[in-house]
């Protein structure tokens, strides 16, 4: 157990926990108790009548239903003996907020005890979370993993951080560059783990041709899949696609783009609306993007949801052109090779359509590139896994007892 000191409880806030003391003793990894309190989490939030309003608390709800717990699980090691690290300090983000229940398993699933900074920055998502874990915390059959998970708040405070820092066996940082570069800078024990999430940058491929060969019931299907890459998370995930390279001879790019394109507005205008501010900030951003980027040729916005920003040519800080709320930035490319130009070790998920996933690996390998953790199919970007950013988390997390 480790004591937290009196000037360092006082300047928390306990929203899980409260106890002057947090345990640092490890669990099995993938034990049955920190699973089957998981797959209960999942059964409690997809039964609260408001789920729906949170599409980002769903998605967590099903990743942490009991079938797909079994498939992480379902993962045998020989005769080696895997168990937790001990304690995990997670700081969370305030762009994805969801991600601190993410983070708050995977510390769970790897054996240890948890310390979860959450953002200063309310959250109703988080909130909803929080309070699903609160009812489950007070059943008895859990009263053993009450000891084990600590959910807090705290202003800005070196000697905190400090704190956890230097007593933590592993910790996940989530958070932009500097954050990061901070968080580093705190004292750490000789053989605690890091794990961390820095600022990435993600992108799309798309097969111009597969685009105008596929059945309007594909495209539509194409367009639901855009909207949950693009709008879940209003393009606020480091996976979310930012760019979007169509790939293909100019007239059949042409084609493709005219023909899936109103597809999408349409489907948009049932499925979703934005907030006046959305707009706006939407709004202000291309016109100051349009302005101090040259190879921006064009942008169409027939419908406030959806902003078109087309490229002619790649810019040499392509990550930095971003947009979100539904700005699609896109640029015809002839080939794949084309777009290894702007790919090195900021660039996260690569989302694809009308490509064999035997090119997409060739294409990795033959360019030699330090970039791309992640390939998943349109409509996978956000679908969270045990894989990570290129860190398989649970092995992170856990020691192996070498056993003969």
């Amino acid at each position: 157990m480790i004591l937290i000191p009196k000037d360092i409880f006082s300047k928390l806030t306990f929203l899980i926990g409260g106890s002057n003391y947090i345990s640092n003793s490890p669990s099995g990894v993938y034990n049955y108790l920190g699973v089957e309190f998981l797959a209960e989490l999942s059964k409690n939030l997809l039964s609260q009548k408001d789920i729906r309003k949170y599409p980002d608390v769903a998605t967590f709800a099903f990743w942490c239903r009991n079938s797909n717990l079994k498939k992480i699980t379902h993962n045998p090691f020989n005769n080696n003996l895997r168990v937790g690290l001990g304690l995990v300090y997670h700081n969370s983000p305030s762009n994805v907020p969801v991600n601190f229940a993410f983070s708050l398993a995977f510390g769970i699933l790897s054996g240890n005890s948890s310390v979860v900074r959450l953002s200063s920055k309310e959250s109703e998502s988080a909130s909803f979370i929080v309070t699903a874990l609160l009812e489950l915390l007070n059943i008895s059959k859990y009263i053993e993993m009450k000891k084990t998970i600590c959910i807090i708040k705290f202003d800005r405070d070196d000697e905190v951080n400090k704190f956890w820092m230097s007593n933590a066996d592993g910790r996940v940082i989530w958070g932009g560059d500097i954050t990061v570069a901070k968080m580093r800078s705190y004292p750490c024990k000789p053989r605690s783990r890091e794990i961390v999430f820095p600022d990435r940058f993600s992108l799309c491929v798309i097969k111009a041709s597969k685009i105008i060969e596929s059945s309007d019931s594909n495209l539509n299907k194409v367009c639901e899949n855009l909207f949950n890459d693009i709008y879940i998370m209003d393009q606020q995930a480091c996976s979310s696609p930012q760019l979007f390279n169509w790939v293909g001879n100019d007239s059949t790019i042409k084609k493709a783009k005219d023909r899936l394109w109103p597809l999408f507005l349409k489907y948009l205008q049932k499925k979703h609306s934005l907030e006046p501010v959305q707009y706006m900030n939407k709004y202000v951003d291309a016109c100051i993007n349009a302005i101090k980027n040259d190879n921006i040729k064009s942008i169409n916005h027939e419908n406030n949801v959806l902003f078109n920003i087309e490229l002619s040519y790649f810019h040499e800080q392509q990550q930095l052109q971003r947009g979100y709320f539904g700005t699609v930035h896109e640029i015809s490319i002839k080939n794949l090779n084309d777009l290894s130009l702007i790919i090195d070790d900021r660039c996260q998920t690569l989302t694809y359509f009308g490509f064999e996933v035997e090119e997409l690996k060739n294409f990795i390998t033959s360019n030699k590139l330090r970039g791309v953790d992640r390939i998943v199919p349109v409509g996978k970007s956000l679908d969270m896994g045990v894989i990570w950013d290129g860190y398989d988390i649970i092995n992170h997390l856990s020691r192996t007892v070498d056993v003969y």
